[in-house]
This record gives structure tokens, sequence and C-alpha cells, in this order.
């Protein structure tokens, strides 16, 4: 990046180090499987603060550095920092799951650039805004809450690398002394604010996937920003936004906006689109409006995903068929027992959500139903109650849709379930920042796992997660999602990630030397295992997970020879169902 210019904006890696040290990821990529491990999917915020600062006459670019170390397992960060030209390097920390490769990103950012003036905002950075000007002096402000006044503010009022007071919704430091600034109101007009601003992305290929579904540029866009429902573990809840974000009530894009937004979007290639948060929320003057343009205008884009909030009646899914455009929808009970789901703040029956499956499998609608488990109050009997949804739905589907899960893995700051943990059934493991960016360090996801419940520990966590791993495979198996094969494939996997459970547990409590070079032997020889199945040596590979991770052979022609370099240094999960419709963020989150 040789040119100079006023702002960068910065989406991190969620590992900062994830290249240079092993890391087993396990299922903390499944929820968006298009956003790899390393959640490479920026906040859709950064564009609109991008386009603001554009429009008003600054030189700004949106650099996914996540996508850099993705695309490129030789990537040399510190190299590619010391090329930033810029006067404030802007950092997203939206995500929790961020947090390690945000800290060090920054850190790394003041190292290379000790003049240019380093931000971070963001929903996690707005939650501890105060710990973070606190206890990390290379960073030299936060910007709290809605961030498109603020940084403009932010930028017009840098002089010769020194901050101005009174920008509105910052958090900064005055010699030893911690500033707060009064909050920013919330934007009243979304219209304002551009969102397709894909021409301001550096690498600009890291959106047009290579698999998946659908397999074409896609993109995603805002129906609102806030929302109504109160989700338990949500940090984009109503809750958290009158909280946090100073936003008492949803704000809504046009009708006319999105269209012109979706034509955009077309002209940049885009194809597919995901409109996140569910335009019901606007009430039905607003729905019949923006389907009432999506049939007049039409729709530029060949596919579109929609949300449900809660389930459907044939009146609103009749109309979303009658789109000249491939629709699909995606609907997230979280569990399947109704008291989980309730205490979740989810308010809908069963019932009410077997017959929405069943409205959208009459007019031809694919339905992704969402789940997760290791909520608050789970267990073994509410567990088999979800297992036992999941298997219903696709016998109703048969085929059209269906079912994914993800595991929480870390519960959202902000949320009501992480401001009252005991309340909602949970114990908080990690309570600031630091603590949660330590975490991180560590080798394996289990021990990321920033919660317990009330009745489970974070190891019985770890168990349910992939247990519930194990019951999708069946029933995927069941109805010819997988075939024997993939089957196969994806339970070794699990077995393995079980392994690595183990194994890394009895690593951590040698020696910092010994331990390294333990877990480095386990990322090795797992990559070997995993190389194995993918060239078909089944039984070996079976028999390798019968012996356990110590025991098993590792492909070399004597003990004593070199092992084959892993391609990369991080191990994942199985992936979730090929030909999914799948949103570009968890659904429900905004």
């Amino acid at each position: 990046m040789s040119r100079a210019y006023d702002a960068v904006l910065m989406h991190p890696p969620a590992i900062f180090d994830a290249n240079e040290r092993p890391r087993f990821f396990g299922p903390m990529a499944r929820t968006v499987e298009e956003g790899t491990e390393q959640l490479i999917i920026p906040s859709i915020g950064l564009f609109s603060i991008a386009d603001y600062l554009d429009r008003n006459g600054f030189r700004v670019a949106i650099d996914n550095i996540g996508a850099r170390v993705v695309a490129d397992k030789s990537f040399e960060l510190a190299k590619y920092i010391d090329t930033i030209n810029a006067r404030v390097c802007g950092i997203s920390l939206h995500w929790l799951a961020h947090a390690h490769g945000a800290i060090y990103l920054a850190k790394l950012c003041k190292e290379k650039h000790p003049d240019s003036i380093i931000v971070l905002g963001g929903l996690t950075a707005t939650i501890f805004h105060y710990e973070i000007i606190s206890k990390y002096k290379f960073i030299d402000l936060v910007i709290r809450g809605e961030g498109e006044e603020p940084f403009l503010a932010l930028m017009k009022s840098v002089d010769a690398s020194r901050l101005s007071t009174g920008i509105p919704g910052s958090t900064w430091r005055r010699d030893d002394k911690i500033v707060v600034e009064p909050s920013a109101p919330s934007l009243k007009d979304l219209d304002e604010y551009e969102f397709t601003r894909i021409d301001l992305v550096q690498p600009g290929h890291w959106f047009f996937p290579t698999g998946g579904s659908p397999d074409v540029p896609y993109w995603q866009l805002p129906v609102s920003r806030g929302c109504s429902y109160n989700c338990a573990t949500c940090g984009g809840s109503s809750y958290s936004y009158k909280r946090y974000l100073e936003r008492n009530r949803p704000t809504f894009r046009s009708p006319a906006k999105l269209v012109e937004d979706l034509r955009r979007l077309r002209e940049q290639g885009v194809r597919a689109v995901f409109l996140f948060q569910d335009p019901r929320m606007g009430g039905r003057r607003y729905w019949e409006g923006l389907l009432g343009e999506f049939k007049r205008e039409g729709i530029a884009v060949d596919h579109i995903t929609m949300e449900l909030f809660m389930p459907a009646d044939e009146d609103y899914i009749g109309r979303i068929s009658q789109l000249d455009v491939s629709v699909s929808l995606t609907i997230s009970p979280e569990s399947g027992s109704e008291e989980v789901r309730r205490r979740q703040g989810r308010y809908y029956s069963n019932e009410s959500l077997f017959r929405t499956v069943s409205i959208c499998r009459k007019y031809d609608l694919p339905l992704l139903v969402f789940f997760m488990v290791a909520l608050g109050y789970e267990d073994q009997m509410t567990i088999h109650e979800t297992w036992r949804v999941w298997e219903k739905i696709h016998s109703v589907q048969r085929g059209l849709g269906g079912v994914g899960f993800g595991p929480m893995i870390v519960l959202d700051p902000g949320s009501r379930a992480f401001d009252d943990p005991r309340a909602h059934g949970y114990r908080i493991v990690y309570k600031n920042l630091e603590d949660h960016v330590k975490a991180f360090s560590l080798p394996s996801w289990h021990q990321w796992l920033n919660y317990e419940t009330v009745k489970l520990d974070r190891r019985m966590v770890a168990n349910l997660i992939l247990d519930s791993l194990e019951r999708s495979i069946h029933i995927r198996e069941k109805y010819g999602i997988y075939d024997r094969t993939t089957a196969f494939r994806e339970r070794f996997l699990v077995r393995l990630n079980r392994l690595i459970l183990s194994e890394v547990d009895s690593a951590m409590s040698l020696d910092e030397g010994a331990r390294e070079a333990k877990i480095a032997d386990i990322y090795d020889r797992v990559k070997g295992y995993i190389d194995k199945v993918d060239s078909g040596k089944r039984a070996c590979a079976r028999a390798t997970v019968a012996r356990g991770i110590e025991g098993m052979p590792n492909g070399r022609p004597t003990p004593s020879g070199p092992a084959a370099p892993p391609r990369s240094r991080a191990i994942s999960a199985p992936s979730p169902r090929p030909g999914s419709a799948r949103p570009l963020s968890p659904p429900g989150c905004p």
C-alpha cells in the first residue's frame, strides 16, 4: 500500500499469529463458513464510515488484513504494515472474537508508525473503551457507538498528528488522564450512508468465494440499524443498543434506497446479497412497502437471503415467493427446547417453527434453520430435544433448505447474559478484554470459551458441541445430504477434535519450551492424519484415531524422519453442509 491516505480502516484477523504458531480452531469457523476460521468478513459499519470520509474529501481505504493472512500463509504482516502510509489507522473491534487480532495489530501499527493515530471502534471496543485506553498505551483513541459522525469529526480535528478535544463518542488519553467525551447521538436517517463501497476495499477479491452456496460474488446489506428483540446472548439486542450505543429504536433503510443499493452492487459484479435484520420489525407498512418496491422496480442481483426473527405466516412468505428472483430465508430458534429458547429471549413454539418450515416448503423457498448449543440451562435432555427438532425439520424440508448450528465460543459482551450472567444461566470466565486477549493466545478453541452455564462446565460445553456435530453428521447422512465418504471424513474429524482436547490439556502442564514443542508435534500429526483421510486412506486413518494421537503413524519413512510441513498452522472442525444458503453474518445478529 504505497499510496498516502488520511485514514486506513483495517479489519483484523481473529488470531494475530495463527500462521506462525499452531492453532486448533475446531468448530469456531462453523457459524459462517465463508468467513473462514479467521472470520474475515468485516463489519458493515467499516463501509459506511469509509464512504462518509471519502465523500467529505478524505483519502481513505479499507484493508482486510484478515483476508490477506488467510490468502497467503507466508504473508509477512509486519513488513506489510510498514508500507502503510496513513495519518490515522482505524482498527475494527466489533466482534469479541477479533480481540487478539485487533489488539496486536494496533500494537504493530504504533510500532511501525509512531506518529499515526491508532483508533479502535466497534461494539466490543465500545464495551471495553475505558480498559483499552487504560491498559494499551499504543492505542490513542476509542470511538464508542455508531462511528460515522465521530470518525468524521476525528479526521477534521487531526492536526500534525495531535488530537483535538471534543470529539463526540470518543475515549482518549490526555497525558495520564483518560477523557471520556459525551456520547454521540444515534443516526436518525440510515439513507444518508452507503454500504456498497466495495471499491474502497483492499484486497479487492476477498468477497468472491471459490465454493459454497451461492458460488457467486456476494455482499450484505442492512435493512435497519438497531433491533426490537432482546435475545439474551446477543450484543446487538435492543438492550445493548440502548445501554451502549444510545439507540432506543431501530432506524430503517428506505425500500427505494435498498433497490438502489442492489443496483450498485450488481454494477460492481455482486450477484447474491444477504439482507440482514427482519423487515417485519418496521411494521406491516414497511415490509409491504419493501416487497412492493422489489416487485415494481425489480431486484438487480440474482439471489437474496432474508432473515426471519420470528416464525412467519403464509401471507408474508407467499409475497416473498412472488419476487422475480431466487430467494432463501433464514431463522434462528437457537434451541429445539422451548424452555431454553424462552430463556434465550425467543418466545415461540416448535409448532409455529414447523409451520413456517412447512409453508416455505409449500412455496419452494429454501429455509436455513440455525441453532446454537450449550446455551444457558442447556443439559443432556434439552439437547436431545434440539436433535429431534433437527431431524423433524429435515423430514419436512426433504432437501430444500437445511439445518445449521454453530457453537457460541464467546458470549457477546454487552449482552444481557454477559452483564447479568446468573439471571440467564451463565457464569463468565473471562470478564475483561485483557483476559480474552490472553485466552486467544492459547492453542485450542476449547480454551477460548469465555463462559460456563449453570449446568455445564467448559469441558462439558466443548463435549456437547462435539456431540452435536456427530449427531448432525448422522442426520445429514440419513437424509442424503452427506454421502458415506463425506460422513466418514466428518466423523473422523470430530473424533480427532476429541483427541486434540485431551492432548492439548495434557501439554499445558509442561514448562513453556516443552509445551510449545508438544503443541507443534500434535499439530503436525493431526495435519498428517487429515491429509491421509483426504487422500482416501480410510483404514489407516481409522486406525490412527483408534490408537490416539501418541500412537499413530505420522506418514514418515522412519520414526526419526522429518514430518512434512503443514500448509497452514490452523486446524478446523468439520465444515457445515455444502450447498446451504448461509448468510454473511450470524443470523439474528447485526
